[in-house]
């Protein structure tokens, strides 16, 4: 069975972290990482660690102090820009629920002097059936079916308005 520590091991990792391994560490640590199997598994993951971050720390480029002054400026004024037009878009879309409803409104008021017309109109394509009772069926559900059917449409008109206003970014 293989040993899970060593006490050579914190000194192998100092070494490597601190670029001295193997050519300037102490012989004696050295020759103990290459028998003992805990210190050489540390060595080795150690060492491609270390060399991982001193490649990358020359890798990296830094955005210069003006560049990143310019980018947080846009920024702040990009988000105060979209949180003052927030109250605007709300107002937009609760205006355009409000013209929908004073049209619903509108329409249900004028519906009663509406309906004597369309009763009329209903009769006189009524007319043309010889049974009575199926012309005044037909006569209130084709009145029914017109009071739905303005109602819809004037939803279908008005709500893609409502949308386009509440969620445009003007």
């Amino acid at each position: 069975m293989t040993r899970l520590e060593c006490t050579h091991e914190a000194a192998v990792v100092n070494a490597v972290l601190s670029g001295q391994w193997p050519r300037h560490s102490d012989e004696s640590l050295v020759a103990h990482a290459m028998e003992c199997d805990v210190c050489r598994e540390v060595a080795s993951i150690a060492t491609l660690i270390y060399d991982d971050s001193e490649r990358s720390r020359y890798e990296v480029h830094v955005p210069a102090a003006g560049q990143v002054w310019w980018r947080s400026a846009i920024r702040a004024r990009l988000e105060s820009t979209q949180a003052a037009v927030r109250p605007i878009s709300w107002l937009h879309a609760i205006t355009g629920a409000i013209a929908i409803g004073v049209l619903l409104a509108i329409l249900t008021v004028a519906w009663p002097f509406l309906s004597p017309m369309a009763d009329r109109a209903w009769i006189v394509v009524a007319g043309f059936f010889p049974n009575a009772d199926v012309a005044s069926a037909l006569a209130s559900g084709l009145r029914l079916s017109a009071m739905l059917g303005l109602l819809a449409a004037a939803f279908l008109l008005l709500a893609p308005l409502a949308v386009y206003f509440a969620l445009s970014r003007e």
